[in-house]
């Protein structure tokens, strides 16, 4: 089994160590990975970007848009959230013994959490974690957002439609009120290894470095975490209303449509916004 707490904030290269635990570390038995990334909004897989979050103040503000392998709803991260992610072998994965591994952390500071909606973790009905999974090649990946002490007025700032007239089969977030736990972060952090090791193993771990991982692997899977192709382009087809026209969209590329007498054609959308 495998414990590794990332030593980076970066969003991307943490979504990439999540990936290459995925497919690239199959014979060590069950994984946690535990980071945190600096302000950033990650969508699910399967989301527009420009239906979920207002890209144009993220862009003024410097807040990185990532996309993640798994599906799911989008997400703000900053210094205050606690990521945990684990992953175990398709066959083995149960899904409520991923959940049980937080609130029995949560019990251990007195906290009692339930499970909401599809995949929603609350407290006294506010909702304190979102979580997603990804399943492939035999493997499952199950990780979700822990807010501790996240600043939630920025949440709200950047989650939300920056465009009007969005017709999609995309996946789209649920909102619910939320809440931080105020916790220290290496406190819950111990909380949930501790509780990973009874959980998941037979109490002999495996610790393994983050510099145990090959680089150039990691380095392709980082490379398309932060690009236009993913981010953007991994968006499912979509239309937007334009005057009396609509825009076709697909991959993050205006196939056609006319605005104010202009045609667009094979231009990417994030330039007509």
């Amino acid at each position: 089994m495998l414990i590794l707490e990332s030593s980076t904030q970066d969003v991307y290269r943490n979504l990439a160590i999540e990936e290459y635990l995925m497919d690239h570390v199959t014979d060590q038995g069950p994984i946690l990975f535990l980071w945190q990334s600096d302000c950033a909004v990650v969508l699910g897989k399967n989301q527009n970007p420009w239906q979920e979050c207002r890209l144009d103040l993220m862009e003024k503000e410097q807040v990185p848009l990532a996309r993640r392998v798994s599906g799911g709803g989008t997400v703000y991260h900053d210094a205050g959230n606690l990521n945990y992610c684990v992953i175990t072998s398709r066959e083995s994965y149960q899904e409520q013994q991923a959940y049980s591994l937080v609130f029995q952390a949560l019990e251990t500071f007195g906290i009692t959490a339930e499970k909401t909606g599809k995949s929603n973790l609350s407290v006294d009905g506010l909702k304190f974690s979102g979580n997603a999974f990804a399943f492939r090649k035999g493997r499952a990946m199950h990780h979700g957002t822990l807010l501790l002490q996240t600043d939630l007025k920025r949440l709200n700032r950047y989650l939300g439609s920056m465009v009007d007239g969005i017709e999609t089969h995309a996946i789209a977030s649920v909102p619910a009120r939320v809440t931080n736990l105020n916790l220290d972060k290496g406190a819950l952090s111990d909380a949930l290894k501790e509780r990973f090791l009874a959980e998941y193993s037979d109490g002999s771990p495996v610790r393994w470095a983050e510099n145990n991982l090959d680089e150039s692997v990691l380095q392709s899977l980082y490379l398309r975490q932060n690009s236009d192709d993913w981010r953007f382009g991994g968006t499912p087809r979509f239309s937007v209303k334009a005057g009396d026209e609509r825009l076709e969209i697909s991959k993050g590329i205006i196939e056609n449509g006319e605005f104010k007498g202009r045609r667009f054609k094979n231009i990417a959308f994030s330039l007509f916004c």
